[in-house]
Formats: structure tokens, sequence, C-alpha cells
């Protein structure tokens, strides 16, 4: 095993494993005491509601795409629903289900940093990533997926560059084959797969042999398909800012692999071609075997076509609703501001008063940049919004030095740094297009692993390797400080957003849902499950909309349609016609209409409204406290039969 960059261990002897063993356990039993007391707090209804229903129907023997429009793969629907049958029918079963995948999570990032790291910095690397990852945004949503099989095919292929065994390549294409069927954005792990590959080819190549122009005519052509593939990673509607956090890093992937080829692409064209196609079959077949089993399944359901309606044809649809920017110019130039200052300092001479003095201006930097981090946050949630949305900018800057290392470094460094820097690139493409908040948590622990071993695989780092060890510690305890002490989480009832609604809390009170969540809309929708329960039947059909799945799962209600959000077919229930057939089909006597103030990506439901008005008369409305009036802003129409609606009258309590 090569010699870490800082730590004295040349071999795994019994008592480097039993530290290692003592320190990943006591890093892992950090985290999750800090992820646990929040772990139950904070919603998005309709994510809630989406999950937990896909979950339910599966258990009742419909098939994702066949019977309903799950919004992903599948895979996700399966375990929740596992879940589901182990611990019961509750938004809770989900959660638990994802803390204990995120274990194997925590102990692949020990592994990785320990290629680098000492016992005790792996273990503070492992407690930054644990803090601003899983405790921040607690729905078992398919994006923590894939950032746990992300991480742990980084750390099935840094393995197989130390110890070239082809087990952990299939190993890596098995992981990331699974990770698409959370995901059909799982397919950034096979792309950052075939590329670490190409990569490592080029690094087997020998340097006297003579070039191959067939083979590196072959790569052009590879990397060209990537550029066309790539150059969709672009938002129209954020074109600067989504260029710089996810279009350029995935070209400058591409570039180092041609850059790669001119330096070290030797050999003649079947020497590399065997061992380019050795590498990428072995992948291959690892990514091919989940893949292929899921494909299996859906043809002897005969659901082929339906498979690829959900998973190629639907999504477009989204990418034309679904959309938010990444933070602004001015966080992206703070960070790039902060991040220069941090590589540059240390960058000496040798002379031993340079050096002296640079021991003491690194701590320096890194105790003022920390400290002015923590003061902004405590001072307002301006100023902690602020900060988060720096931490979040530093990504770019973190893959640019990556690569730039895999470029100008030599040996087994430059292949570690391109491999961290692919699947850092290509795992940050999960916030395309909807750069939320939310959505930086499935990125941070890539971010802070590719900046921690860019920061100490420096020129610099070497020199003064202690000096780089202290003032790191720093860094990574100030930034678990930060999101300990500030960030409670990025879902509502958080305190990273400043949105005015994250008031006071309240535990609901659902039989398939006890969360901690905000308070007023918490009372609405008890409001709102209290209303359905009165006017219908037990296991009875309701119409909800748009983009309300939550209103089935919460209610106990069956939906009569294949809908979990509106805007994926807006053609199936366009008419009133339409409407009335569904209606006397499936017996539907209570419909609730979602408000425009709560909806995100359907705007429209007029017709759904008027359809509704005709058919039952106006309206139970529901507002923020579960009011019945005009005073606040409604969230919820209810139609309902139930009570002889008459013009101009809302309809009462049953």
């Amino acid at each position: 095993m090569e010699k870490s960059l800082i730590s004295a261990e040349q071999t795994p002897t019994t008592a480097v494993w039993q530290r290692d063993i003592v320190v990943a356990a006591a890093a892992v039993l950090i985290v999750l005491m800090s992820t646990l007391p929040g772990l139950m707090t904070g919603w998005f209804p309709q994510d809630e509601g989406q999950i937990g229903q896909a979950a339910e129907r599966f258990l009742q023997g419909q098939l994702p795409h066949r019977d309903f429009d799950d919004m992903y793969t599948g895979l996700l629907t399966v375990l929740h629903a596992m879940a589901f049958k182990l611990l019961g029918v509750r938004t809770e079963s989900t959660r638990w289900m994802l803390l204990a995948a995120s274990l194997p999570f925590l102990i692949c990032v020990y592994r990785i940093s320990r290629r680098w790291l000492r016992p005790l910095d792996a273990g503070g690397l492992v407690v930054l990533c644990g803090m601003w990852s899983v405790r921040l945004n607690p729905e078992s949503m398919p994006s923590w997926y894939i950032l746990f099989l992300t991480v742990g095919m980084l750390d099935a292929l840094l393995t197989f560059l130390e110890r070239p065994h082809l087990r952990w390549l299939f190993w890596a294409g098995l992981l990331a084959g699974v990770a698409v069927l959370f995901k059909i954005t799982g397919i950034y792990l096979i792309a950052a797969g075939v590329l670490i590959l190409m990569d490592c080819e080029q690094r087997q190549s020998a340097s006297s042999a003579p070039r191959s122009a067939t083979f590196s005519v072959w790569i052009l052509f590879c990397i060209l398909v990537y550029f066309l593939a790539a150059s969709r990673l672009w938002s129209a509607g954020d074109p600067l800012l989504s260029a710089l956090h996810l279009t350029i890093p995935a070209f400058g992937l591409g570039i180092s692999v041609l850059v790669g080829e001119w330096q070290r692409g030797r050999g003649a064209f079947w020497q590399r071609a065997g061992t380019w196609l050795r590498l990428q079959l072995v992948f291959a077949a690892g990514a091919f075997l989940p893949l292929s089993a899921w494909l299996l399944w859906y043809w002897q359901a005969g659901a082929l076509s339906e498979l690829y309606e959900g998973l190629i044809v639907l999504p477009q649809r989204r990418l034309q609703h679904a959309g938010a920017a990444f933070p602004g110019p001015a966080a992206f130039l703070l960070s790039g501001a902060a991040f220069t200052a941090v590589c540059l300092a240390g960058s000496t001479n040798g002379r031993s008063a340079t050096v002296a003095k640079d021991s003491r201006f690194l701590p320096r930097l890194a105790v003022a940049i920390l400290g002015l981090l923590l003061v902004c946050g405590h001072l307002s949630i301006q100023g902690r919004l602020a900060c988060f949305q720096a931490v979040r900018s530093v990504a770019p800057y973190v893959s640019a030095l990556l690569l730039l290392q895999a470029i100008r470094c030599c040996g087994a460094d430059s292949g570690r740094a391109f491999a961290i820097a692919a699947t850092l690139i290509m795992g940050a493409q999960v916030q395309f297009p909807f750069a939320m908040d939310l959505y930086f948590p499935y990125v941070a622990p890539l971010v802070f692993i590719g900046g921690s071993f860019g920061l100490q695989a420096t020129d610099a780092a070497r020199r003064h390797a202690e000096t780089r060890v202290r003032w790191s510690r720093v860094f990574i305890a100030g930034l678990s400080l930060f999101a300990w002490l500030q960030l409670k989480s990025v879902v509502p009832l958080g305190n990273v957003s400043s949105a005015p609604t994250h008031l006071s809390g309240m535990q609901l009170r659902f039989a398939r849902c006890g969360l901690q969540v905000e308070r007023s809309l918490g009372e609405a929708y008890e409001r709102l499950v209290t209303e359905i329960h009165a006017r219908t039947d037990d296991g009875e059909a309701i119409l909800a909309g748009p983009d309300c799945p939550e209103v089935y799962f919460l209610a106990e209600r069956q939906n009569p349609t294949r809908l979990f959000y509106d805007f994926f077919r807006p053609e199936l229930l366009s008419t009133a016609e339409d409407l009335n057939a569904l209606a006397d089909a499936a017996g539907i006597r209570l419909v609730v209409v979602k408000q425009p103030f709560l909806r995100d990506f359907t705007k429209a439901a007029d017709q759904l409204e008027n359809w509704a008005r005709q058919r039952f008369g106006n309206p139970l409305v529901i507002g923020f406290g579960g009011n019945s009036d005009s005073s606040a802003p409604a969230l919820f129409n209810v139609y309902s039969d139930s009570s002889g609606n008459k013009t101009n009258e809302l309809p009462g309590t049953k």
C-alpha cells in the first residue's frame, strides 16, 4: 500500500486496525447522536406523500410505472415497502431505513479519507460529512442512496488503483447500476466510472512506446460524445451559475482525459484497446447485472414500454416545470476568494523564516474564516443563509483544484485526484435543474472529501505537513460546529432558509405520520384530514390535486388515478367529461384542490376547480391554522356532496 500523505503507517497492523475501528465507531456514534434528535422533524408534504403512497400501492400489488407514475426508477419504492412491512405503514419507517443505510456510507468515508489522513483526522472528516448530510434533510429521498453508492463506488475504485484486482471494478460497476435503479440520475455514476477507467488506462500505458493515432482518435470520439451529453447540463433560467457549478466542471473532466491522452497515451493499438476493453467491460458487467434483473422483471410483467415512458419520456416534462437557481454571484465570488487564499497560503520557497511565518499565518487564516462564518451565522438568519451559500459555492473550486492536480501531479496521487474529481463533479449533477438548498447535502460530503484530499496533496502540504494538519483540523472542527450549532435542517421547520413560515412546531397526530412540523401548516393538514374522514368512508376513493399525493396517504384514502403530480400527464383529466367519468366510475364524493399558495409545479388547476364547483357546490376553505375563512391565504378547497351545498354557502362539517 502506498504511503499516506501524512500518516506514518506503512502496513496495517493489528494495532492500527483496532485504532481505526475505535475511531470510526466513535465518529459514527457522534453523527448518530447529532442526527437522531431531528430525524423526525420537518417535511415537504408532497415528498412524504409521494414515497409513502408509492410504497403502499406496491404493497397492494401494483407495479411502479405500469400502475402508477413512480417519480423514480422504482427500487426506492420497493425498499420503502419493505420498511412498511417491517416497521409499519408510517413515514417514520422510511426515515429509520435511511438512517440505517447511512451507516455504511460513513464507514466508506472513513476508509477513503484514511488514505491521506491520520485516524483522528479521518474520524473528524466523518463527523463533518455526517453533520452536513442526512442530519440536514432526513427525508428518505433517492438522492441520498445515490450519494451513499457514489461514496462506495469511489472507495472501490480507489482500492482498484492501489490493488488492481478486477473484483473491485465489478463491485464499483454494481454500485453504479444499483444507483440507476434508485433514480435515473444514477447514470452520472456510470459516466464517472467510465471516465475514471479511461484515465486509469492512460496511466498504465508504457511511456516509452510509440503513440497509436487510431486509439487516440477513439478516445477523442468518446470525449466528444461525452461533451455532447454534458452540454445538456445547463439551465436556460440560470445560465451563468449553472454553467459554473455543473457544465464547466463536467467539461473539465473531459479536457483532463484529453490532456492525459496527450501526456501519457502511448502503446500499440491492440495492447491499449485490450486494456481499455478489459477495464470497461468488467465495470459494465457489474453495472448491467442489477439493470438486467430490473428489465427482466418488467419484461415478465409485460411493462417494458411503461418503464421506458416513466424513465425517459415523463422526466422531460419535469425539466419543463421544476427548476431553481444556484446561489448568486456574490456567494460564488466570496467562496472563490476564501478558497484561493487557503490554497495560496503556504506556497513558500522553503526558507526557515518563511516557514515560521507560514506556520503562524495558516492557523490564523483558518480561524479568521471560520470565525467570520460562525459570527455571521449567529447574528441573523440572513447571515446564516449567506454562510451556507458560500460553503455551497466552493464545490466548483474544489473540482478545479483536483483536476489541476490530476494533470500536473505524478504517481498515485494524480490518479486519486482524478477519481475524486470525477465522482464529485458527476455527483454534483444531482442539483440539475433544481438547485435548491436542500440538494446541497446530497453533494456536501463529496465536496469535503475532495477538499480534504486536494489541500493535503499540494506541494506546500508536503513540505509543511504538520502545519497543514493543524489548520485543516481547524476547518473540519469549525465547519462541523457551524452545522451543529446553526444548521438544524433544510426542510421546513429548519433554519437555513429565511422563509417566514419557519415558526413554532407541532407533532402531527396522523396514524401514518407523527413528524414534528411547522405548526400553522400542520394544523391545516390535520383539519383537512379530519374533514375527509368525516365526509368519506374508510378506503374510499377521493380526488386530490394538483400535486398533492400526501392527501391520499395521510387520509388513508384511495387514489383513483395513476397520478402523483399532475404536470406529468396534463391531458389525463383535462375536460369535465373526463372528470365526470372518473367520478362516476370511482364513486368520488369528495375533491380536494390545493391552492396556489402551496403549489410547487402545476400552477394552474382551473379546470379541476371549475368542475368541482359545478358538481359539488361551493367549497370548504382551509387556510393556515386550519381556519375556515378567508382571513389567511387559502391552502385547500374541499368540495363534498355530504352537506347539501347551496349557492354562496360553505358546506358544514358532517
